[in-house]
C-alpha cells in the first residue's frame, strides 16, 4: 500500500514498500515557463531513502520523521512475521539516520503483514495512533516525566532526582521531593539507613512537615540515631519538640554515651527538658548499667530547666 501524507501545505511524504520519498511542490521559474510547454507547478523529490522494513505508515515529528513498518525478514524460529516497529529518523542533509526504533507489542502480530497496520496522527499535538486489527496504540514524544517514570520504575532513583534537579526541581507530575520520598522508602526497605538519612537532609531542606513525616519512618525501624546528625537544630528550622524527644528516648534505651552527647550538644530550647528528665528517672529505676553517665546527663538537664 502506498502511504501519502501532506506534512505541510507544499510538502508531500510518500512511503511505498521500503522507500520513503519527501517531495516539495514548487513553482517553476519564469525561464522554465517561457522555454518549455510545462505546468506552472512541479513535484520536486528532495529526499529519497530506503528502510530495512516494509512501510505501513509515516508522518512528521517536528523536523524529523516517524515511520511504522514491519521487518522484511520473518522470525527465524517461527517463520512468521515479526513485531511491527516504530522508528524516529532524521532525514535532513541528504542523510537518513534512525534515532530510535521500538518494537511494538501488538496482539496477533504474527499473522499480520504491513498492510494490516495503519498510522494516523494529530500533527499539532505530536500524537500518533498505531492501528491494527485488534489494537490501537497511542504514541507521543518521550518527555521528562516519561524519563523519570522509567528511571524510578527501574530503581534508578538517584538519576531521576538528578534529571529533575537539572530542570529546576519539578515537572507537572514529578518533583525532587516526591521521587526523593520514593527513594527514601526504598533505602529504608533495603536497610540502607545511612544513605536514607543523607537523602532525607537533601530532599527535606527547610520543609518542617516533610522532615517530621520522614523522621517518623526512621522511628518505625529504630533508626532515629542514624538520622539524628542530620536533623535541623537551629531555632529558625526547629521541628516539633516531640520529634527531638523521640530521638532522646531511643538513645536513652540503647546508647547511653550517645544520649549524654546530645544532651551536651543540643540546644535545650528544641525540646522540653522536664519531659526528658522524667524519662531518665524512669530508666534509672530499671537499669544498673552506665548509671554514672545517665546521672551526668540528668544533672545537665536539671541545669537547663
Amino acid at each position: 500500500r502506498c502511504n501519502l501524507l501532506w506534512s505541510a501545505p507544499k510538502t508531500l511524504m510518500i512511503g511505498w514498500v521500503d522507500t520513503v520519498r519527501i517531495c516539495v511542490i514548487r513553482k517553476r521559474s519564469p525561464v522554465e515557463l517561457q522555454t518549455r510547454d510545462v505546468t506552472e507547478y512541479l513535484v520536486d523529490p528532495v529526499y529519497t531513502f530506503q528502510t530495512d522494513y516494509y512501510i505501513s505508515g509515516l508522518g512528521p515529528l517536528d523536523d524529523q520523521l516517524v515511520l511504522l513498518g514491519v521487518p522484511k525478514e520473518c522470525d527465524a524460529e517461527t517463520g512468521k512475521a515479526q513485531r511491527p516497529v516504530l522508528s524516529v529518523a532524521d532525514y535532513k542533509d541528504c542523510e537518513f539516520c534512525e534515532l530510535s526504533t521500538d518494537s511494538l507489542n501488538i496482539r496477533g502480530y504474527e499473522e499480520y503483514s504491513c498492510n494490516d497496520y495503519y498510522l494516523d496522527m494529530l500533527i499539532e499535538e505530536n500524537r500518533f495512533f498505531i492501528v491494527s486489527p485488534k489494537d490501537i496504540v497511542i504514541a507521543s514524544p518521550y518527555d521528562i516525566d516519561d524519563r523519570v517514570n522509567w528511571l524510578t520504575k527501574h530503581g534508578r532513583f538517584e538519576k531521576a532526582i538528578t534529571v529533575l534537579e537539572e530542570i529546576g526541581g519539578k515537572t507537572m507530575k514529578h518533583s525532587v521531593v516526591t521521587v526523593g520520598v520514593q527513594y527514601l522508602d526504598h533505602l529504608l526497605a533495603e536497610h540502607l539507613y545511612e544513605e536514607a538519612a543523607i537523602l532525607c537532609a537533601r530532599i527535606c531542606k527547610n520543609d518542617k512537615v516533610l522532615w517530621e513525616n520522614q523522621i517518623l519512618k526512621f522511628a518505625e525501624v529504630n533508626q532515629l540515631r542514624t538520622i539524628s546528625p542530620y536533623v535541623p537544630k537551629t531555632q529558625e528550622q526547629a521541628l516539633s519538640p516531640q520529634i527531638y524527644e523521640l530521638i532522646f528516648y531511643e538513645y536513652l534505651k540503647v546508647d547511653p554515651h550517645g544520649f549524654l552527647k546530645i544532651v551536651q550538644e543540643w540546644n535545650p530550647t528544641l525540646y522540653k527538658s522536664g519531659v526528658i528528665v522524667n524519662k531518665v528517672l524512669e530508666h534509672l529505676l530499671t537499669t544498673e548499667v552506665d548509671k554514672n553517665i545517665y546521672l551526668e546527663a540528668l544533672a545537665l538537664l536539671y541545669c537547663y530547666q
